[in-house]
């Protein structure tokens, strides 16, 4: 039995070993495929199989798969969407701005701008902290500067990055931001654009929008975004943005304390019958991702999806250092322990009864660099 076979990469030919996951099969011919985790949860890697036998190892979604994970069983041929090139850049911390009681906005002004696309997502590292995974957005009026990366956090009791914002992690601090990842970006069409959001899901969907209405006004526009209650409804101003530019169907949803014109449930509840002319993003906790993307799948409708999931990354040990230093005395000594290199998950009791109601699977990327700061279900 041959040990080796052919694999087309957008075109290009490349000899690889039978068994090889497609990153690695493309980088030894010297093609990079854009990817992230390598694990099979951030959706950055996944590839459109064109032709041939592939192992999707689980990670089929109609004809795509995850290039880290899916092996090749013979010759094939893969494609995937050109992004641009990951790359690092530095930058300051230029602008803090409170939306919510518990959502702050940052700013940070780079060295050098960034080439990448609406949607998509950066491993962003205050100094001195940990890195996590933020997703870019625009001002509420719909600008952004091209050296700027626009945040928006949501504040934990306890969480170790999002209670030094304003303090520790204040105006001037350095930051360090390496990407774009993700699939979940702003595609050419002329179909129906469908954006739903959950909380601070509504970062990168905001950002889908204002570049929709920028270079895609010719596709009607739909927009979805939902809250636990209406003083977490943050994105207002940018909702009545959207409706002054002429988009007919934009709608706000609360769990609780709806009023108009606020509509009460989840944005599933509003979602339009969905076909094969329209395209779906959505963003926020994995439950109301993975409904959406249901919903998409029975329609036939392309969806591109950004969950926000819990996750743990390990701290450096000069971070850990630099924590330590900065916790007060009264912490409590599981915030600073150093020896597992992990966080707990802090939720209240209305937290989890939420978690539990929109999670009921959980299957992709992690999307915060330490659980307490991370992003869960009623948190978007």
């Amino acid at each position: 039995m041959a040990s080796t076979c052919n694999l087309i990469v957008n075109g290009h030919s490349i000899k690889a070993n039978i068994g090889e996951t497609l990153v690695d099969a493309a980088l030894g011919g010297w093609t990079v495929i854009p990817h992230d985790c390598c694990s099979g949860q951030c959706e950055t890697c996944r590839v459109t199989v064109v032709a041939g036998s592939v192992d999707d190892q689980g990670t089929e979604d109609g004809r795509t798969v995850l290039a880290c994970t899916a092996t090749i069983e013979g010759d094939a041929e893969i494609e995937f969407d050109a992004v641009p090139r990951i790359a690092k850049r530095n930058g300051t911390i230029t602008g803090i701005s409170t939306l919510a009681p518990d959502v702050v906005e940052v700013v940070v002004t780079l060295t050098e701008p960034f080439d990448y696309r609406a949607g998509q997502y950066f491993n962003v590292k205050f100094s001195g902290f940990p890195g996590r995974d933020l997703s870019p957005s625009v001002h509420a009026d719909g600008t952004c500067d091209s050296h700027e990366l626009v945040f928006h956090i949501r504040r934990y009791p306890g969480g170790l990055i999002s209670t030094q914002i304003g303090t520790t992690i204040g105006l001037g601090h350095r930051v360090h931001v390496r990407g774009p990842f993700g699939q979940a970006f702003l595609r050419e069409g002329n179909g129906p654009i469908v954006l739903v959001s959950g909380g601070t899901g509504w970062a990168p969907i905001w950002s889908l929008a204002a570049a929709a209405r920028r270079i895609q006004r010719h596709r009607d526009l739909i927009v979805i975004a939902g809250a636990r209650d209406p003083v977490s409804l943050y994105m207002r101003r940018s909702l009545e943005w959207l409706t002054d530019d002429g988009v007919r169907d934009v709608i706000a949803t609360t769990q609780i304390g709806a009023t108009q014109p606020l509509i009460p449930g989840l944005p599933t509840h509003y979602l339009p019958s969905l076909g094969l002319e329209d395209t779906v993003y959505v963003a926020g906790p994995p439950g109301l991702v993975d409904a959406v993307k249901t919903k998409a799948r029975l329609g036939r409708a392309r969806c591109y999806a950004d969950p926000f999931l819990p996750g743990a990354q390990k701290s450096s040990i000069l971070d850990r250092v630099r924590q330590m230093l900065r916790a007060p005395a009264a912490e409590p000594a599981i915030a600073r322990s150093a020896g597992a290199g992990y966080q707990p998950v802090l939720m209240d009791d209305s937290e989890r009864r939420e978690a539990v109601s929109l999670a009921p699977q959980v299957s992709s990327r992690p999307r915060e660099a330490m659980p307490q700061d991370q992003r869960v279900p009623d948190r978007r």
